[in-house]
């Protein structure tokens, strides 16, 4: 850590110094391969409600789209038929009792 880079110095002798304050570095600290975390401590281990929740968020964006893009489609089709001329464009209601 005691490396001081003087100012003005050219790209290759900076690099040369970089690489020299690395390898002194790295002696004094070797990297052991066993520190490095292989992943999960437990391998069959939930990552708690987390997944789920992702799962209702992702479930709830296809739904809340898909109802969307139905409500664009009906109205698209309503435009479809006011622009032509017609005038009885408006959906009939089949679901109400007849007098």
């Amino acid at each position: 850590m005691g490396a001081i880079i003087e100012v003005g110095m050219t790209d290759r002798r900076l690099t040369e110094e970089l690489r020299k304050a690395t390898r002194a570095q790295s002696r004094q600290r070797p990297v052991d391969p066993g520190d490095e975390p292989q992943g999960d401590a437990e391998p069959g281990r939930a990552h708690g409600p987390f997944g789920w929740a992702s799962l209702v968020i992702v479930v709830a964006l296809v739904l809340g789209t898909w109802f969307v893009v139905r409500q664009l489609q009906a109205d698209s089709r309503m435009q479809d038929c006011i622009m032509s001329g017609r005038k009885n464009c408006a959906p009939v209601d089949t679901t109400s009792p007849s007098p």
